[in-house]
């Protein structure tokens, strides 16, 4: 099919009634802009949404994040000769936030470097200026066939928890939040131990006899359904759903890619409202992926010198990287007044805010979990109060709409 009959294919193959492509731009210059308006008027398959006049912020993505939510749209025509690096940092955090989204970089240089790059930040087209009427249509017939083909599927939130040290309790506070986005909130919610080998989540929980793990259906990325992944899953009496980690030195992780991981944390969000992730300790290519398609970031400390030095490690890592500081949440675990560290102290060594504060109720967690019980059957209130409290923030229920009662069988 040569470029007229494209063009006359897009013309002619209108989308259903609402359901034409929603564009905005950011920071595209004024002649291109009067271009692309051009098309717009002739064409009714393109809505022109928006003209947005600034990149993310070097500091807080959330304005420009917050609009692009607000507007929906199919396609973000994104200038990059105003200011290269900060047009590639506002892509990457696009890409990040709004995968369906497609990204259109538009450039009056045509080096193949820069071209590469931008598709490596998330862009899907690079159209040069002037911008060519038949390039645009092209790139604009193939998102309509895309979004003919795939109807919009609910997107849920990825919630990753990672602790800066071992021994910061992250299964404990990812197994309990889960439970109780599940138990208490009625949502749809998975557990994935994400951990290579020996992951304790389904121990914590007292499950056993499970055939596969999430490594298993991250090898199976070519066959990803929702009937395929209810063979992996495993069940808990409450309800909560867990993909559960190796219970043996596997190595199976090790021939498992990027992409595949990648692409089974994608397709997990579709299928719930909140895919809560136990994360190993450390930066290994894996933990990385999983945390930039994270929502939010929970990073789970203690109030001791080790923990809190290699906080501020992450913390700079995680800036170094450009991961969005508003989706990053300092938990400082085992919090009580006679912590050797203070909460205030920690502040200011991390220069963040702390996001919660778990109190210390360790020997009666460890009694339980030798036990084999994911926590006390009763007592402890103290630890579910603040567990609730966090719940309540990240659904934005209030107190009374929280149910007063235990978790998984277990809290009081």
């Amino acid at each position: 099919m040569d470029r007229q009959q494209v063009s006359n294919s897009m013309e002619s193959q209108k989308l259903p009634l609402g359901e034409n492509l929603a564009v905005i731009t950011i920071c595209v210059d004024r002649d291109s802009l009067g271009q692309f308006k051009s098309l717009v008027r002739t064409s009714r398959m393109v809505q022109l949404r928006a003209e947005l006049s600034s990149y993310v912020g070097e500091k807080d993505s959330l304005p420009l994040l917050d609009a692009i939510k607000n507007l929906q749209p199919d396609i973000c025509l994104l200038d990059f000769d105003v200011d290269r690096e900060q047009a590639t940092l506002t892509a990457e955090r696009i890409h990040e936030a709004f995968a369906n989204v497609a990204i259109f970089a538009t450039s009056k240089n045509a080096a193949g470097d820069l071209i590469l790059r931008a598709m490596r930040c998330g862009c899907t087209e690079y159209l040069l200026k002037p911008l060519d009427r038949d390039d645009l249509l092209e790139a604009l017939a193939r998102v309509g066939a895309r979004k003919k083909a795939k109807p919009e599927q609910a997107i849920g939130q990825i919630a990753t928890f990672l602790g800066t040290k071992g021994g910061c309790g992250v299964t404990t506070l990812s197994i309990h939040l889960a439970a109780l986005l599940k138990s208490s909130c009625g949502l749809r919610t998975l557990l994935v131990d994400f951990h290579p080998d020996l992951g304790d989540a389904a121990l914590f929980l007292s499950l056993d006899k499970y055939p596969y793990n999430f490594y298993d259906l991250a090898e199976n990325t070519h066959r990803l359904d929702s009937e395929l992944l209810q063979g992996f899953l495993v069940r808990h009496s409450s309800g909560l759903e867990i993909l559960p980690a190796p219970d043996a030195f596997s190595g199976l992780h090790r021939q498992i890619s990027v992409e595949n991981i990648e692409t089974t944390l994608d397709f997990l969000r579709t299928c719930y409202d909140f895919v809560v992730v136990d994360l190993p300790s450390g930066l290994n290519e894996h933990n990385v992926v999983a945390i930039r398609r994270s929502d939010l970031l929970y990073l789970i400390t203690t109030p001791e010198i080790p923990a809190v030095r290699n906080l501020a490690h992450y913390l700079d890592y995680l800036n170094r990287c450009s991961f969005p500081p508003e989706r990053v949440h300092v938990v400082v675990n085992r919090h009580s007044k006679q912590d050797t560290v203070p909460v205030d102290q920690i502040e200011k060594a991390v220069r963040k805010e702390i996001f919660w504060k778990i109190p210390n109720q360790y020997a009666e967690v460890i009694k339980m979990i030798n036990l084999g019980a994911a926590g006390p059957r009763g007592g402890s209130s103290e630890f579910m109060r603040s567990m609730n409290g966090w719940a309540e923030i990240l659904t934005g229920r209030s107190k009374t709409e929280t149910k007063k009662k235990g978790i998984l069988g277990l809290w009081g």
